[in-house]
């Protein structure tokens, strides 16, 4: 091998160093202070980047090829989506009179590899790998990549970073003290820790009331709310700490796996609460077709680059925000259990969105932004889980309340008259049943239609619980029949009370219709069971009436 003379040595080694200072010139060191407790963020101006990373990844090529210029100023720390890896050079300054020990930290978790080098001063070179495809161990790694580096005393020391990922390519790091380092980890484990454990208490509780009360939707939401939290687990690092080491290898498959569920769950649950199948049928099969084309995002890296961004936009950004409008639109056409639910569900696309951005390289990866996901999970978990049980509150008042009138029904009166039984046998207080019936109400439905009739009720209705007092239960039976259960009044009261009442029916006047009432009043009397027992008696007495002429009240002492 021919030696290359002396002289032309250093003239190369001068060309070198000179295009080296060139280069440093062109960004900015890291520079240590003493007591540098906060963190410093990495700025564009910091880095130096080599977008052509066909070097054979030797320590010295890598250096060789930015003492050569190769490597360009930094424009933008969050460069997107890219599928070739890129290498950086940074340059710490540590102006301290003792060695340092620093973290240097990538702040965003799903990386598949992240590798830092640098010389130490006996000429060799430290060399770490840390990210998803290179975790010695899931519970002892970091959160996210991090490297403890050593730093001599009053030393410049060059650092070269090797960023490859199949999602969002970014030299978004920052240098922290250890300490500092450890706290911020701590208090982030604890507050996602907190966050997580609320999810699933909720989970748990959604799915334990959906068995009780035999509800698929609060199933899925609980499954919804779980799937999130996982979503979030892994864009925040915290995943791999429950996940067994088998599986640290799919760690970017389970990531667009979850992504994908999430976003199905999400479309199934939007469905089914807000009851599209029958309040807006055509927006329903807009809905069933996003729900279902969601699960190709768990293929995402697998397709051709056009198809996957054809496929995001449509799930990601595009069905969001129009499933958004239309739950606006429901709610302001009154639709009640849009509301609460709305507020909920229009968090979900601004981070989907936003996020999306961000792993673009459209946006930058400032914290607000990654930690959104987090937040729009927490401001989700309230706004479902209440809208589910207020739904569910609504519902179970469904089975005890008249929809038409909103007295309560047969099961409704059931159910509080026991108590007044109950109240009864214990003090001896009396009850006194009256029961009702819409004289010829079948001619007025037969002649002027349901919708006269359904007023006529709603009127009586009305009336009944204006003229009797807040103590007595008020319930449609059926039909045209009612029944009032007088509390702590008897026979004569009672009876006074039910001629008030069929003066005061007497007297509406209902889409230019008059209508009157037989009423039967009958006193519960201690062999009486349940308030059905007293009911055959009051019903009797009532049909009484009706044989007398109607628009009449028969007591119970005025029965022949």
């Amino acid at each position: 091998m021919t030696r290359t003379p002396a002289p032309l040595r250093w003239f190369v080694i001068w060309l070198l160093a000179c295009a080296g200072c060139q280069s440093a010139f062109a960004t900015q060191p890291i520079t240590l202070q003493a007591n540098t407790e906060t963190a410093i963020r990495l700025q564009p101006g910091n880095l130096e980047l080599l977008f052509d990373a066909a070097s054979d990844g030797v320590p010295e090529s890598i250096a060789a090829r930015w003492a050569a210029g190769d490597f360009s100023p930094a424009s933008a720390l969050n460069l997107g989506l890219r599928s070739r890896g890129v290498w950086a050079r940074l340059v710490i300054d540590n102006t301290l009179e003792q060695p340092t020990a620093i973290v240097l930290s990538h702040n965003y978790a799903p990386t598949d590899l992240v590798e830092v080098r640098h010389p130490r001063p006996d000429g060799s070179w430290y060399q770490q790998r840390r990210g998803d495809l290179h975790l010695a161990g899931s519970r002892e790694s970091p959160r996210t990549p991090s490297f403890l580096l050593q730093l001599p005393a009053r030393s410049t020391t060059p650092v070269y970073i090797f960023v490859e990922t199949e999602s969002n390519l970014n030299f978004d790091m920052s240098v922290y003290a250890p300490n500092a380092y450890n706290r911020i980890e701590q208090s982030l484990t604890l507050i996602y820790g907190a966050l997580f454990g609320a999810v699933l208490v909720s989970a748990f509780y959604l799915v334990l009331s959906a068995v009780m009360v035999h509800s698929g939707l609060a199933i899925i939401l609980g499954g919804y709310l779980a799937v999130y939290a996982a979503y979030v687990s892994f864009l925040m690092g915290f995943a791999h700490y429950a996940m067994p080491d088998a599986l640290i290898l799919w760690t970017n498959q389970l990531h667009m796996l979850s992504l994908a569920l999430l976003m199905h769950l999400g479309a199934r649950f939007y469905r089914g609460f807000l009851d599209l199948k029958h309040k807006a049928p055509k927006a329903d099969k807009a809905v069933a077709l996003l729900q279902w084309l969601a699960l190709g995002l768990a293929l995402l890296h697998q397709m051709p680059p056009m198809l996957a961004l054809v496929l995001s936009l449509a799930v990601i950004v595009i069905g969001p925000i129009c499933t958004t409008c239309l739950a606006l639109y429901l709610w302001q056409q009154g639709v009640k259990q849009a509301g609460i639910f709305t507020l909920g569900w229009v968090l979900a696309p601004i981070a989907a969105v936003l996020s999306t951005l961000r792993v673009n390289g459209l946006l930058p990866n400032a914290d607000w932004l990654i930690h959104l996901p987090a937040i729009s999970l927490l401001m989700t978990l309230a706004c479902f889980s209440y809208a589910v049980l207020r739904r569910f509150s609504l519902e179970r008042d469904l089975v005890f309340i008249d929809p038409l009138t909103g007295l309560l029904n047969r099961r409704g009166l059931d159910a509080q008259a026991a108590d007044e039984f109950e109240r009864r046998e214990r003090f001896g207080t009396p009850l006194t049943l009256l029961v009702l019936d819409i004289d010829h109400f079948k001619v007025v439905n037969d002649t002027h239609g349901h919708d006269v009739g359904d007023k006529i009720l709603c009127a009586l209705g009305d009336c009944l619980t204006r003229v009797s007092r807040e103590l007595d239960l008020i319930a449609r039976l059926g039909g045209e029949e009612f029944a009032i259960l007088c509390v702590q009044t008897d026979l004569r009261e009672a009876t006074v009370l039910a001629e008030r009442l069929r003066l005061a029916v007497s007297a509406l006047e209902v889409a230019g219709q008059r209508f009157t009432i037989s009423m039967g009043v009958a006193p519960v009397r201690d062999n009486d069971s349940s308030i059905w027992d007293t009911l055959v008696r009051a019903d009797d007495l009532m049909y009484q009436a009706k044989h007398e002429g109607r628009n009449k009240v028969v007591a119970a002492g005025q029965a022949a």
